[in-house]
């Protein structure tokens, strides 16, 4: 069956007093939202992330060693961010985290005891401001741990089947592509924990069944398990960041449209001046230690 969309219907992106920020045809924003779009819906969002993991320079340029291919470049560091979410999510709501910390402990069900756990990216800056005895950018196997609260030398550990085995730690590795066939599958059999994958062009369920096929013993998790919207909004962010690589936008048209907003921690920084090309991100001092 086809669908007629008339050309004259439009999404239009409204600010809080009623001006339009950003108008598209509809048969267009089915095909692709614009980057405005784009950055009107998740821009001052992203710029929360790549401001609290330090990728972003006082200059106001990603810091990020580039290879000349912007779709790996993108992908690479929408990897990176896809693990900030992840611990959000799980430090905002207990049922994600009682899911994934289910997984990752590998369990069967997930345990009101884990409520008594804070998710922690190895790899983050917060990781690294705040639980350093866990900070491990280099662990090849664990994204994400968890640390208990009233005792974050403490982590959590697996199910073990021997009660006279020590447990280890549990953990989950995470991973965002647009080929997961190629990208994933390939080295799945290397890692002793669960994964998280984000299929950005949707094909989690073609690498789950080849997965199973070839790797049963590995588990894939599926994002929308967890929350469904996660991985619309890494999609956002991808295009996003493929557009900052290209110069298409500027980190400056970001920070512009954050301060309009006014919801972006960005704010905070930025209130005391106007941005201009030889601006200086000047932010609040928990965010630079």
């Amino acid at each position: 069956m086809t669908i007629y969309i008339p050309p004259n219907v439009k999404v239009i992106v409204e600010g809080d007093s009623g001006e339009v920020r950003h108008s598209q045809s509809l048969s267009d924003f089915i095909k692709r939202p614009s980057i405005r779009l784009q950055m009107a819906t998740y821009g001052s969002t992203l710029l929360d992330v790549l401001i609290e993991e330090s990728y972003i320079s006082e200059d106001l340029v990603l810091k990020q060693i580039l290879t000349g291919n912007d779709h790996a470049d993108a992908t690479r560091l929408i990897g990176c961010i896809a693990e900030s979410l992840v611990v959000n999510l799980c430090n905002e709501y207990p049922d994600v985290n009682r899911t994934l910390g289910m997984y990752g402990r590998f369990g069967a069900r997930s345990h009101k005891k884990l409520d008594d756990y804070v998710a922690v990216a190895t790899g983050s800056m917060r990781a690294k401001n705040h639980f350093r005895q866990h900070y491990n950018p280099s662990d090849t196997q664990r994204d994400i741990i968890w640390v208990e609260k009233d005792n974050t030398e403490n982590q959590l550990l697996c199910i073990s089947a021997d009660n006279n085995v020590s447990a280890k730690p549990a953990g989950l590795q995470v991973k965002a592509s647009h080929d997961g066939i190629n990208y994933v599958l390939p080295s799945i059999q290397n890692y002793h924990y669960p994964i998280l994958y984000f299929d950005l062009n949707n094909d989690w369920g073609a690498v789950n069944k080849a997965v199973m096929n070839n790797h049963p013993s590995s588990t894939l998790i599926n994002p929308d398990e967890i929350q469904h919207e996660i991985k619309h909004i890494l999609k956002g962010y991808f295009d996003i960041v493929v557009s900052l690589i290209r110069g298409e936008i500027s980190v400056e048209e970001m920070i512009l449209d954050a301060k309009y907003d006014g919801d972006s921690i960005l704010s905070l920084g930025i209130d005391v001046a106007e941005v201009t090309n030889e601006s200086k991100l000047i932010l609040p001092s928990h965010l630079t230690r």
